[in-house]
């Protein structure tokens, strides 16, 4: 069960592209994120204020502030940008995007909404404001006008008319480059950072290289 806690994977949706990470825990703070044959090293510290401060590789250190919403994650990166992280979604579901009460359907349980089409009402702030189907198909009702809905909620599933016609999400193949992982040449490392290590490993958390290879060097670079 600790093993289980200490690798795990993640999936990030982007641009179209989806990254399948294999994570690993190698330290109180420290995730190893591995994408083919490349791995990255990451720092994390939550501070008090609910923000991490995430250190990556030896040339890129950030503040990022993440707000976990019904439609993705929302990732704001002190003094650069903010990226939204969408949630992997199925095209045959129409979800909200927003709090509201639901106040009509705009076509009949059964009838064929095209995609761009507003299929219903939402009330919120007294507003009123239609939301759109995101590919074309057969609506099925899943919620009744009157109903109160937050966003992510299903208000619809779609029988859709052409499947092989929605944009598909494909997985992430070839070389992950990072300029902040990029190669700066190899650093040695001190007896103290390899006891660490091998503390660790003894404690259960994911080796960061090889452990015969860490031990070995250990002993290499212990004084006489």
């Amino acid at each position: 069960a600790f093993a289980a806690l200490n690798a795990f994977p993640v999936e990030i949706a982007f641009k179209a592209m989806k990254y399948s990470f294999q994570v690993r825990r190698a330290g109180t703070d420290l995730l190893l994120f591995s994408i083919g044959k490349r791995t990255i090293k990451a720092k994390i510290l939550e501070r008090p204020d609910g923000s991490y401060f995430v250190s990556v590789g030896d040339n890129s250190t950030m503040t990022i502030f993440g707000t976990d919403e019904a439609l993705g994650l929302r990732l704001r990166m002190e003094g650069t940008a903010t990226i939204m992280l969408p949630t992997l979604y199925d095209p045959s579901e129409l979800r909200s995007e927003f709090n509201g009460k639901i106040v009509r359907y705009l076509q009949e349980d059964g009838a064929m909404v095209k995609e761009g089409q507003s299929y219903v009402e939402l009330e919120a702030m007294k507003m009123i404001m239609p939301v759109k189907a995101t590919a074309a198909g057969r609506i099925t009702h899943t919620r009744g006008a009157g109903s109160i809905v937050g966003a992510g909620e299903l208000l619809g599933a779609l029988e859709l008319a052409d499947p092989t016609q929605v944009k598909k999400i494909l997985p992430f193949e070839g070389d992950f480059a990072m300029k902040a992982v990029a190669d700066g040449g190899k650093k040695e490392t001190d007896s103290a950072d390899l006891m660490s290590q091998v503390q660790l490993m003894l404690d259960g958390y994911a080796p960061q290289q090889d452990p015969a290879s860490t031990v070995q060097k250990l002993f290499r670079a212990a004084p006489p």
